[in-house]
């Protein structure tokens, strides 16, 4: 699948398994139920999915948590917004890089809706790099003189200082 899209998917009977990006940082390892089965896929990518009962958001809309967890493409809530803030139970959150193809769920799920995920813009031409050295901005060539010249100047007299410290002791 070229499109980034992340399916919504209602679990159409009691589930109470946490199944999330925070349970698996945590180290949680459930055992999942056939999902690949219930939305009619052949391969699903379960480290890439969430599936909770709706009561774990605590009161955030479920469209909210989506468009934030799954970083979905501006105005992509429009249609669909409320019909998943409505669910009740547990939801299953699917991205298509989690899944062989598009899902078909069976009479455990039931497709909500699927959203375009934010992608990437390679569009842009973007201009080459100079790599000729310049001056830090706001410094002007001419208001550093010649580059180093403190620099040379501070060996030249320690060198001098020397010089005169060495005749001074031989002659001396």
């Amino acid at each position: 699948m070229t499109d980034a899209t992340l399916h919504i998917l209602a679990l159409n009977l009691p589930v109470d398994t946490r199944h999330t990006h925070l349970t698996r940082q945590q180290g949680a390892h459930p055992d999942l139920p056939p999902l690949a089965d219930w939305i009619g896929v052949a391969d699903l990518d379960t480290d890439r999915i969430e599936m909770f009962p709706l009561e774990d958001l605590a009161g955030m809309p479920l469209s909210t948590y989506a468009a934030e967890a799954f970083d979905l493409e501006e105005g992509a809530m429009a249609g669909a917004a409320a019909r998943m803030d409505a669910l009740e139970g547990a939801v299953l959150l699917v991205p298509s890089s989690a899944v062989d193809r598009t899902p078909e769920p069976g009479a455990k799920a039931t497709l909500i809706a699927s959203l375009p995920m934010a992608r990437a813009d390679h569009a842009a031409e973007m201009p080459a790099a100079s790599l000729a050295r310049k001056p830090p901005a706001g410094v002007t060539p001419a208001a550093t003189g010649r580059a180093g010249s403190t620099g040379t100047v501070l060996v030249g007299l320690l060198l001098a200082a020397a010089l005169a410290l060495l005749i001074w002791w031989v002659f001396i």
